[in-house]
């Protein structure tokens, strides 16, 4: 756009035509919600100030989607429960008036899985159905950004945001192909996102590459002290050199890793070898457990259930469950209070909606499991004792100051892992006795940088034999953004990897090409 060879009109017009032949018709990838019936007007307005010389900055007339638990005005917030579609926004969420005042074009909204809970459902929801994944329509699109990540890989925007409090950026957009960048918990703010958990719920960029997720950066973080703006594009011009004398743990007991993802890992250590950055084989600390009766079989919404991961015994029942169950109800309520449209205005009221909603809509029924967590969430919140939130809130504590010691004591300047350690599974709709794993949860490593509150950025490093892309994530330091997406640009460049267009679903759409192809 800046050269004049498209304008920002021409590129929504595109991008509108796609989702009209390829989201709920054509290949039914599925991934939006709603369309904001002015995105072509707001195109026309961007363009006019270009013209004039008043180009706001980088993402000037860039197409953007949202996740649908974050405000936009004029469009109903559901988090993808059909029984919240009376729900609307006073206005804008805050990361939203940061888009538009950067420039950018809200195009719509992204489906989720429903109430950001994928509970086996991965891309799922009462409102919009399931969402498929572009590289391949038969394997799940992860959760529980599923429609922000497939709208990216489908060629719908040029970049979207997500939410994530356990992996919900950076699980989808290890299996579209895409970036998936978790900032530091509280760098982005909340305002105008219906949460799930405080205390762990980010917002987070999903691109197809890493600059376009430092630049969405630099418009969404908050300012810091002795922090200039821009800093984060501006890292990225160290280019290869960023990994140079780099120390980088491994992480040494990641459980069941799939053999296409080990070999993907272990390529990428070589590489980053030949860059000059140092690997080391890590072990992380055990976390503290902040319940004695912590239920060992608990899934976190969107785990897969396979047994045998001792990140998923530990960490998230022992340790995130127990204040991410008891936060939910208060902060829902107050989220629902807020809004101006009609529908439940708490969590007990939603529930009760959603019943009576699946009750009349059985083909779209509200995910029974994610119905259920939230009968145990207001239980639970009822049952707490001040002394058992203490005690959850120091056990979080003492878990990240030991993570943080054991950056310090290995000299680490960041952790490399497997984003998932399986590539993606089939869809919950469908069996395939071919595809096999090694027993574990999958989205066992995603947990440290929630319970740590750590920047983690999910990268696309190789492709599965099934035609599904496999990522690799590099955790970093607190508020250590600016390192750890110059180190993902490094590895980005060097390994030269970018997972191939939308598959064949695609090719022969009368749209035209990806107006924005990798």
């Amino acid at each position: 756009m800046e050269t004049g060879a498209i304008t920002s009109a021409q590129l929504v017009d595109a991008f509108l035509a796609r989702i009209a032949a390829h989201d709920k018709q054509g290949a039914g990838i599925n991934a939006m919600t709603a369309l904001l019936p002015d995105a072509h007007a707001q195109a026309v307005r961007r363009d006019r100030e270009r013209a004039s010389g008043h180009a706001r900055g980088v993402l000037h007339g860039l197409p953007i989607v949202v996740k649908d638990n974050i405000d936009v005005s004029g469009l109903p917030t559901t988090a993808g429960c059909a029984a919240l579609l009376d729900h609307r926004p006073a206005r804008d969420a805050e990361v939203v008036r940061r888009l538009r005042d950067a420039g950018a074009v809200i195009l719509g909204k992204a489906n989720m899985s429903e109430m950001a809970c994928s509970n086996g459902r991965y891309g799922y929801s009462s409102l919009a159905g399931l969402t498929l994944n572009p590289r391949n329509l038969a394997r799940n699109a992860a959760g529980s950004s599923s429609g922000s990540a497939a709208a990216v890989a489908a060629g719908f925007a040029a970049a979207a945001l997500g939410t994530d409090s356990f992996g919900s950026v950076r699980a989808p957009a290890c299996v579209t192909g895409l970036v998936g960048l978790r900032p530091t918990h509280g760098l982005v703010p909340l305002d105008g996102v219906l949460p799930l958990a405080l205390s762990f719920d980010t917002v987070g960029p999903m691109t197809r590459g890493v600059r376009d997720a430092a630049m969405l950066l630099d418009v969404l973080a908050d300012a810091r002290p002795g922090v200039d703006a821009g800093v984060y594009a501006a890292a990225l011009r160290a280019g290869l050199d960023a990994a140079r004398g780099v120390r980088i743990g491994v992480l040494a007991d990641y459980p069941g890793q799939d053999d296409e993802v080990r070999a993907i890992l272990q390529d990428a250590q070589a590489l980053l070898r030949e860059l000059g950055a140092t690997l080391v084989p890590l072990a992380l600390p055990a976390p503290p457990s902040a319940t004695p009766d912590a239920r060992p079989d608990a899934a976190p919404p969107g785990a897969a259930t396979a047994p045998g991961s001792a990140y998923l015994h530990t960490i998230y029942p022992g340790l995130l469950a127990p204040l991410a169950d008891t936060e939910w109800p208060a902060q829902l309520d107050a989220y629902l209070a807020a809004g101006v449209g009609g529908g439940p205005r708490d969590m007990a009221q939603l529930v009760a909606a959603a019943q009576a909603w699946s009750a009349a809509h059985p083909e779209r029924e509200v995910n029974p499991r994610t119905l259920a967590g939230m009968r145990r969430a207001l239980e639970q919140a009822r049952m707490q004792t001040a002394a058992q939130r203490a005690r959850a809130e120091d056990a979080l504590a003492a878990y990240r100051a030991a993570i943080v010691q054991c950056f310090h004591d290995g000299g680490l300047d960041a952790l490399l892992f497997p984003t998932l350690s399986c590539p993606a599974s089939p869809r919950y709709d469908r069996q395939d006795p071919g595809y096999t794993v090694h027993p574990g949860n999958a989205y066992a490593g995603l947990y440290v940088a929630s319970a740590a509150g750590l920047p983690e950025i999910s990268v696309p490093a190789g492709m599965a034999r099934a035609g599904v892309p496999v990522g690799l994530s590099f955790m970093g330091a607190r508020h250590g953004e600016a390192r750890l997406l110059s180190l993902a640009h490094a590895f980005e460049q060097a390994r030269g990897f970018r997972a191939d267009g939308p598959r064949a679903a695609f090719r022969d759409s009368s749209t035209g090409p990806d107006p924005m192809p990798a």
